[in-house]
């Protein structure tokens, strides 16, 4: 699987979710798509995640996770984040959208939630990038995320 980037930049936006104990766990156990509609793989290494397109094995994503202050309740943070800008491995839709689709990628696929405002986010920020505001978005998500939503899918690992 290629895992490095070839034209890297640093996220100007990133996501300000709080991740819990467990579920820093759970995305640090990662997860490998095995099916079709499975678009991406997460994989972690100490602090470190990297989003990777399952078919191309392309790294598009990867966070560096920052332990919050206890006294402020704890849990985890992305703390610093780069996105692939090469044009034939992905599009760049804007900051905003690198920072919701970081954060559901990490949260549909390493926790199986389904995420439903995100999702309708980053469909916004398509039509907004592109002008395409007729474009159905059940066709842009499976285009962009895959649809790895069901907690019982097969392609867990």
């Amino acid at each position: 699987m290629e895992t490095s980037m070839v034209r890297p930049e640093s996220l100007t936006v990133l996501p300000a979710y709080v991740w819990s104990d467990n579920e820093w766990d759970a995305i640090r156990l990662g997860h490998v798509s095995r099916a079709m509609e499975g678009k991406w793989h997460v994989l972690s290494e100490g602090d470190t995640v990297q989003l990777l397109r399952s078919w191309t094995g392309h790294e598009i994503y990867r966070a560096e996770f920052g332990r919050v202050d206890t006294s402020a309740g704890g849990g985890w943070r992305i703390v610093r984040a780069e996105a692939e800008r090469d044009r034939d491995r992905y599009h760049n839709f804007g900051a905003e959208f690198d920072a919701v689709m970081l954060e559901l990628v990490l949260r549909t696929y390493a926790l199986s939630e389904p995420s439903a405002e995100l999702r309708t986010l980053m469909v916004s920020l398509v039509a907004d990038a592109t002008g395409r505001t007729n474009v159905p978005s059940a066709l842009v998500q499976m285009s962009l995320l895959g649809m790895r939503t069901d907690p019982s899918s097969a392609d867990r690992p």
